[in-house]
Order: structure tokens, then sequence, then C-alpha cells
């Protein structure tokens, strides 16, 4: 059985590595090369300390990685603790990459065919799967900044949805010595750079912000159930079937409220591994596994349609708490229905 893997990011080399010790050797292939100082796309780096269990089963220790812990975080003006952190994403891929038989080009359809099984790990692109049913897209702005305090405080990290016009949030994780990640997100959101200056225009007088690069991206926050298909089928040239089976963001498994997906990506490759190679028990193990996503995507798609006019219903304003707990934050719940519920303006403001 021939694999290809196509697609090095988080999910892509995560499984690669789960296979190798099942004792399937796939073929890892990433020619995509991003545009930024640290190669990745747009990406927060935020992860809950939990991730310590998933790397420990590749060989890795969650310390090396680890750069910030979030102790606490401010969602729009409530404080509370959290088991969040921020990681060295780049140190993690190349060493999940290391070792492994990656080759640093894309897989084009003509070399495909020589694979019984390919895994289209591709992220926002989707190379080999079909279309999504129904797909949905969150466009983002982040900036790398060095952060001087004026006011003796540091910079706290914090979640602000009340900051975008409609559905998103901006984003201040902490990098360690001074730097931090702040981002903007929001679907059907075009005035990225005008909050970010917006931003900073504000706490002048606390701080100063040094910048040190800038990135934009796209994440898919359709969830699961409607990135369908999750695997597919084709004929090659020889007229033999091939088996394409998604994993990570290119299959939706994002959290459609907050973009946090690394440690779900994660999730979605041990779950393949564990399946492999049956596409079908997969699939229903990622919709089991993530169905509190495609709850979520609806609550969005409520906001963006009838929500404009009625505000959020008392089942979004729960799923928004349950987010909350989902990530390890403790919230009270009924200050989680009013903050949490700030992604959007329509939740802020019933």
């Amino acid at each position: 059985m021939n694999v290809a893997i196509a697609g090095a990011g988080i999910a892509g080399t995560y499984l690669a590595r789960l296979l190798q010790e099942k004792g399937i050797n796939p073929d890892l292939f990433d020619g995509m090369e991003h545009e930024t100082t640290c190669r990745c796309r747009s990406c927060g780096w935020g992860a809950p300390v939990g991730i310590g269990n998933y790397l420990a089963k590749a060989g890795l220790l969650f310390d090396d990685y680890l750069m910030t812990p979030m102790v606490s975080m401010n969602f729009v003006g409530l404080v509370s603790k959290t088991p969040l952190c921020t990681i060295n994403k780049p140190r993690l891929l190349r060493d999940l990459a290391s070792g492994l038989p990656l080759q640093k080009q894309s897989l084009g359809i003509k070399d495909a065919d020589a694979y019984d099984i390919i895994v289209d790990a591709t992220g926002i692109s989707r190379a080999f799967l079909p279309p999504c049913r129904s797909d949905l897209v969150l466009p983002t702005v982040q900036h790398r900044v060095f952060v001087e305090s004026l006011c003796g405080e540091p910079l706290e990290a914090g979640v602000y949805g009340n900051r975008i016009p409609g559905l998103g949030y901006l984003w201040i994780f902490p990098l360690g010595q001074g730097q931090y990640h702040i981002g903007v997100g929001g679907i059907r959101l075009d005035q990225h750079e005008s909050i970010m200056e917006q931003f900073y225009e504000e706490h002048a007088p606390r701080f100063t912000f040094t910048p040190i690069c800038s990135c934009r991206g796209i994440i898919r926050v359709a969830s699961p159930y409607y990135s369908a298909p999750l695997y597919a089928s084709r004929t090659r040239e020889n007229g033999t079937p091939q088996r394409i089976i998604g994993v990570g963001e290119a299959i939706g498994t994002v959290s459609p409220f907050t973009g946090e997906g690394i440690i779900y990506s994660l999730e979605c490759a041990r779950l393949l591994a564990d399946s492999f190679p049956d596409e079908k028990r997969y699939a229903s193990k990622v919709l089991a596994r993530f169905g509190w996503m495609k709850r979520e995507r609806e609550t969005l798609d409520y906001l963006l349609s009838k929500g404009r006019a009625t505000g959020p219903r008392l089942r979004d304003r729960w799923r928004f708490f349950r987010n909350a707990q989902r990530s390890g934050i403790d919230l009270p719940m009924i200050e989680a229905f009013r903050r949490m519920g700030s992604l959007s303006r329509w939740v802020e403001n019933p």
C-alpha cells in the first residue's frame, strides 16, 4: 500500500509520524513556501497546555516548545484564568518533520498516480478533495510586534470581539521577551489594518509597538460536517481506484468561534491514524468528535443572516459558554453569555 501525504503542516507531519509507528511509511510532500518570517501562515500560536499529551506520542517534550503560559486572559473586560499558552509553532513543525521522507515540492496529479492512498493535508487549499459542501472562511491579518510598557504593567493576553464590525475578534498573544502576536480576523471583513491601527493608537499612551513582521491568512471555519466530503475516490490512468482522505483544516477541524485549530488538527490526525486505512470509520469518528463545531457553524450562519435583526438566541449564547469550557476557561455562566458572545456586535449589544 503506497501512501502519500500532501501537506507538511501540523496535521500532515503528525499523521506521518503516527503512521510510521504503525509500520506504514508515507511519502510527505510540501512545496508551499509562505512568504513570512516564520514560514507559517497567520496563526497566533496559541494552544491549550494539553497539547503536551499529543507531543509525547510523537516523542517530543512540551517544554521544548512552550513560549509563554497565558495564565490569565482578558475577554472583553472579564479576566479569567486559562490553561492556554503560546508554542513555538515553526520549531514544532520542523521537529515533527525531522526524520520523515519530506519532499519539498507539491504533489502533482501525475505523480499522485503512483499512490494507492493520498491524504489531503493541504489546509485551506484542499488540493485533492472536492469542494466543501458549504465552505466558510475567516480572513486574518497578524502583526508580530515588540511591546515596551510605559506604565509599568505588561500588555495582557486577550480576545476582543467587540472591536470587530461583524463576526470576528482581535487577539493579543504573548510570545515572550517582549514580543506579541496581535491580529484581527473577521468573516466578510475588509478593515483589518484600520482596526489594528486604531488598537495601536488607543494603547499608545501606555505602550510602544515596534513592528517585526506581518502576514495575512485565511482560516477555514466551516466545521467538518459542512466540509464534507471528508474522503473521495478517483480513477488513475491505469484504471485502478485511488482513495483520497482529508485531515486537519482541509476538512475544517478548526473552531468556528475562535479559529483555534492546532490541537484539533493533532486530534484529527490521531483519529485517522487509529482508523487507517478505513476512511468511512474515520469520517464517522471525526463527525462525532467534532459535532460541536457543526453547532458553532450553525450559530455563525444564523448571525450572518437572521441574527442581524434579532440578535443571538439562548442556544447561541450557550454555545459560546461551552466553547470557553471546552478550552478550559473558567468563566461565570452569566458573564460568559454576555462577554463570550461579544465575538459579534449582536451579542454585545442585544
